[in-house]
């Protein structure tokens, strides 16, 4: 959690910053000026900001104005003199989370820095791991989305989750809601791919009686029920082009008419959608439409493929592993160097069926190559460079150093060529050797 301190008094900034670093807080910068605190907020968002009222230039309301104008997801909090206490709780009232008046004892401080950290949620270790809300992650690009998520989580904005299928943008949606300040509300799922063109708009937005055959009394849409919660919109990029300006209309005035019905209904849902389409292609070839897909894309997280973030594979694996059985299933070095070196077109969801078919057929015992799916030892080099059963007791980074060094050795240290053998791109090949310290030459032999 990072935390900006602004206030022309730097010793005062200092005091701060220490109160806040003995309760664990070690990640506060400070700026004597709203200009100073912008430029680094430009290089490096905060979780929470808190700023004195008055300032040399700009003022701490018209400094807490811009950040939020950028990034509604900072925490801010004013500190002022008794005088200013009226403009203060104006401040409250533009979202403001709290402010402290001067001299205050810098526990209070603390308390809302926890406050802060509360609302943005625990990223908790699991197994050498980052975990959020069912996503696991070590590598760096899962723990700058996990950031990201809890950022977009609090602000209570339309949110769009990108990427390919399988990748985990349900969960994600779980983790928007989870973490946000809706949390106690309820959470409506919806397929739009699934639903049928006749009666989606029935689903959604809930009927009048009489408002077609067979509507002999009124119901509830979803969006009605997920009052005071979130809806989820999975596949939104299907939804029929005649029901976006409905939901486009909802997005704007949170009010809607059920089919057939005469009276606006007011409700106040969060709209999270998520997508494997390119929105901004499918908007400007007429598929989707451009306002509404403005509208979703207030904020957005695009959620990695598997093959980018290949040293995560392991821990999916083992954690999988774990949820299985009371006994973690054993799996051979081999067999995982396997697993890691293929490139899961399907992602996650690809890797947990290989990894359920792997332990029905290994039947309680080590899970080994051989109980993996053809695809993934097919090539027949590949099938040569995992063929030496060395001792199981090394560890998968150096099984994997190994059979790196192996298909150089094959490729003449050609490094496409040894990429290729592996079947991994030539950049994943790099991040790889670069990651277990192995040399990296970019004169290819």
């Amino acid at each position: 959690m990072r935390i900006l301190i602004v206030d022309d008094e730097n010793r005062f900034a200092a005091i701060l910053t220490r109160a806040l670093g003995a309760e664990g807080y070690g990640d506060v910068a400070s700026a004597s000026s709203a200009e100073e605190a912008l430029d680094a907020l430009h290089e490096r968002p905060c979780d929470l900001l808190v700023t004195d009222l008055r300032l040399p230039g700009m003022s701490g309301i018209e400094l807490m104005g811009a950040v939020r104008r950028t990034s509604s997801a900072t925490d801010v909090v004013l500190m002022t003199a008794f005088a200013d206490v009226a403009t203060a709780r104006e401040a409250l009232k533009r979202g403001a989370i709290d402010y402290l008046v001067k001299p205050f004892d810098n526990s209070e401080l603390v308390a809302l820095a926890a406050r802060t950290r509360a609302r943005i949620g625990a990223v908790a270790p699991d197994a050498g791991a980052l975990e959020m809300a069912g996503m696991v992650g070590s590598s760096a690009t899962m723990q700058r989305l996990f950031s990201e998520l809890a950022r977009v989580a609090r602000a209570d904005a339309s949110v769009l989750i990108l990427g390919e299928s399988g990748t985990g943008k349900e969960l994600a949606a779980h983790a928007v809601h989870s973490l946000s300040p809706r949390a106690g509300g309820p959470f409506i799922e919806v397929n739009t791919a699934t639903l049928p063109e006749s009666v989606i708009e029935s689903e959604l937005f809930g009927h009048e009686r009489g408002a077609f055959t067979g509507a002999d009394r009124r119901k509830d849409g979803l969006f009605e029920l997920a009052a005071g919660g979130t809806v989820f919109l999975d596949e939104i990029g299907e939804l029929p082009l005649a029901l976006q300006p409905k939901l486009l209309r909802f997005l704007q005035e949170r009010r809607f008419y059920r089919v057939g019905g005469t009276k606006p209904v007011t409700v106040d849902a969060r709209i999270v959608a998520a997508t494997n389409r390119d929105l901004a292609a499918e908007a400007a070839a007429g598929r989707f439409r451009e306002d509404l897909y403005y509208r979703l894309d207030v904020a957005s997280l695009t959620l990695p493929p598997l093959r980018d973030r290949d040293e995560d594979v392991p821990l999916l694996v083992q954690r999988y592993l774990r949820g299985k059985a009371t006994a973690v299933p054993a799996i051979s070095v081999e067999a995982l160097a396997v697993i890691v070196a293929y490139r899961w077109p399907g992602n996650i969801r690809e890797l947990h069926n290989a990894i359920e078919r792997a332990l029905i057929l290994a039947d309680g015992a080590t899970i080994g190559i051989e109980h993996l799916p053809d695809r993934l030892t097919c090539n027949a080099v590949t099938q040569r460079i995992v063929a030496p059963q060395r001792s199981g007791s090394l560890d998968v980074a150096e099984r994997e150093r190994a059979l790196i060094e192996r298909a150089l050795a094959e490729a003449a240290g050609n490094k496409t060529r040894a990429a290729e053998l592996l079947g991994m791109t030539r950049r994943r090949l790099y991040s790889r050797l670069k990651l277990l310290g192995m040399s990296v030459n970019d004169e290819d032999q």
